[in-house]
């Protein structure tokens, strides 16, 4: 029983996660080789996701 909640843990909390830092790492590393931004990090990131959804949300007519 533990392993199966252990299992959907990592899927819905841990693996994400793992990802978005994975995923921020490799923007910086693209922007710094193309001299773009040379100071990206996850803050970045997460404010860019959140920019996003918040564009997203009011697109579909959620008013907030």
């Amino acid at each position: 029983m533990f392993e199966i909640i252990f299992k959907i843990w990592w899927m819905i909390a841990v693996l994400p996660y793992l990802l978005f830092l994975e995923g921020s790492e490799r923007l910086a590393k693209f922007l710094k080789e193309k001299n773009i931004y040379q100071d990206w990090d996850v803050w970045h990131t997460f404010l860019l996701i959140l920019v996003i959804l918040l564009i997203v949300f009011w697109m579909e007519g959620f008013r907030f």
